[in-house]
């Protein structure tokens, strides 16, 4: 499926206002059994194929997988990071860079 990032967002809030009713680090199945039927309704015009729920846990582990590569970056030592300009990766501190994606 393809998502526009206004389903993004959507799906995004959605997932956090029920946090509270997620197990152990993980939501329920029928949280996303819940998620899939939200775009059907708020988003008439979807491009790409139908969000099912598979499609919304595909795209929440790819989301989950992103965040954390970011907290990572922002704690690892050598680089900079500001939510405008992100990681700001320049040729001065390609080492700490190539030393990273190691």
């Amino acid at each position: 499926a393809l998502w526009t990032e206004e389903e993004e967002t959507f799906s995004i809030d959605f997932l956090i206002s029920e946090f509270a009713s997620s197990g152990d680090g993980g939501f329920k199945k029928s949280t996303f059994q819940e998620a899939a039927k939200c775009p059907k309704v708020k988003f008439l015009q979807q491009v790409g194929g139908e969000k099912t729920v598979a499609s919304f846990q595909s795209k929440f582990q790819g989301l989950k997988k992103s965040y954390n590569a970011v907290i990572d970056i922002k704690n690892t030592s050598g680089f900079t990071w500001n939510d405008q300009n992100g990681a700001g990766i320049a040729l001065k501190n390609h080492d700490v860079w190539d030393g990273y994606a190691k």
